[in-house]
């Protein structure tokens, strides 16, 4: 059995070294000359920047395949209580990790806490047709929407949560109503469902000391010659009980095929035989995000994994995270480096913005709640499509994935628009093999 893995980001080469670990011959082509997709670490000055995630919350896929890969001494874990922070009304508020620092934030009125409290006293309502902001709207109250779940929507998914469906983007949330009749309730049997001792991975948030292109580039040489990079799939057709893939110099068949790439790709490559599933993918819209990484002199106290920000008139960056706070090696000595996001689905204009005019923006928006104010850029990375936004219309695209797969056996379509956009959803959905 062959299977051929068009894309190498972590969706494919994780998938590709599941099936062979089972004993099949696999054969992956990335465009790229560089594995790992999104996933991307760059050395620049002294500087170690992650110029897509910057981290990943372990899972235990996630986690078995460092180990399996023997990277855990290479492994950092940041302490899950590094505090996290929300930018509203013109100061930082510490998002509160006990019920002391719940009633004193300043975050939610009096009124916004007694609502979030009163969850899981509120009926059970429908979810279908229902967007993030009017699910939290509901449950939990507006301030929550808007001061907690839309900060953390925009600055995490890039997205909005009134386009949102919450049952494509959250689907456990909307479980947890309909099974246990709220999500506190349902938050609460979930976690004591779980394993009693959790690995050692499963604490705090996951990099490596080269950065989290320390992973796709080791699967990749696991892999060995059965990944070839800058080999671009030109076409894709099937082939009476299989499939044959064009390549640059090559023709390859293959008994199934795995479309690991971006949706934009597999797209062009199904439109010929799958032309219904060819539009769904094109119909799946994509934020965009500018990435600045900016550096600073070292504060004398700098504690933290970063800050979201609530959509407000005089702020227009999404968020940041404070990089060399978060792990050592990121920055030189005496150096703060901090990784900030614009653009999104509620600005896209952004990514238009010159160098200068993304920095003014990242300049004024840190140094309004207390960040250093004289920064000096480093980098600045744009994409036009980042995140999958899964919005209303998205189960039924996904619809048309399966149906092209049933119609098309040993097809398979793998990717962050499906199943998940966080890397440990992604790493799950590749880890779990067809029969």
């Amino acid at each position: 059995m062959t299977t051929a893995v068009i894309g190498g980001g972590l969706s494919g080469l994780v998938r590709a070294r599941a099936l062979a670990a089972r004993g099949e011959q696999v054969l992956l082509f990335e465009a790229s000359r560089e594995p790992g997709g999104v996933v991307r670490t760059e050395k620049r000055d002294g500087y170690l920047l992650e110029l897509g995630p910057n981290t990943v919350r372990p899972t235990p896929e996630l986690w078995r395949i460092v180990e399996e890969l023997g990277l855990e001494s290479e492994a950092l874990l940041a302490d899950p209580r590094t505090p996290r922070f929300i930018d509203f009304g013109g100061r930082l508020h510490r998002l509160p990790a006990s019920p002391a620092a719940f009633v004193a934030t300043r975050l939610l009125t009096a009124r916004g806490k007694l609502r979030l409290l009163a969850e899981p006293f509120v009926p059970r309502g429908n979810t279908a047709g229902e967007t993030v902001a009017d699910f939290f709207a509901r449950r939990a109250g507006r301030e929550v929407a808007e001061r907690l779940v839309e900060p953390f929507v925009s600055g995490i998914w890039g997205g909005r949560a009134d386009r949102l469906a919450i049952a494509d983007a959250f689907p456990s949330l909307a479980r947890w109503e309909r099974t246990s009749g709220s999500v506190a309730r349902g938050a609460f049997a979930a976690r004591r469902s779980r394993p009693k001792t959790a690995p050692r991975g499963n604490r705090g948030l996951l990099s490596f000391r080269g950065g989290l292109s320390t992973l796709p580039r080791r699967l990749a040489e696991e892999l060995g010659p059965a990944a070839h990079f800058g080999r671009r799939a030109d076409s894709l057709v099937p082939s009476g009980d299989g499939w044959r893939l064009s390549v640059p110099g090559q023709e390859v068949r293959a008994d199934r095929v795995c479309l690991a790439a971006p949706a934009p790709e597999a797209a062009r490559l199904v439109d010929a035989f799958a032309p219904e599933a060819s539009s769904a993918l094109r119909a799946i819209p994509h934020a965009p995000l500018a990435v600045l990484h900016v550096a600073a002199a070292a504060p004398p106290r700098l504690e933290g994994f970063g800050h979201l920000v609530v959509p407000q008139r005089d702020r227009r960056i999404l968020g940041a995270i404070w990089s060399s706070a978060l792990f050592p090696g990121r920055a030189p000595a005496g150096r703060a480096l901090f990784t900030v996001y614009l653009g999104g689905a509620r600005d896209p204009g952004a990514l238009e913005l010159s160098d200068p005019a993304l920095m003014d923006a990242a300049s004024h928006d840190l140094a309004a709640i207390g960040l250093p104010g004289s920064l000096e850029l480093i980098a600045v990375t744009r994409y036009p499509g980042a995140i999958p936004q899964y919005e209303f219309g998205h189960a039924g695209r996904m619809e048309k994935l399966a149906e092209a797969e049933r119609q098309n056996p040993g097809l398979t379509f793998l990717g962050s628009y499906r199943g998940g956009v966080a890397v440990g959803d992604v790493v799950r959905s590749a880890a779990e093999l067809p029969g």
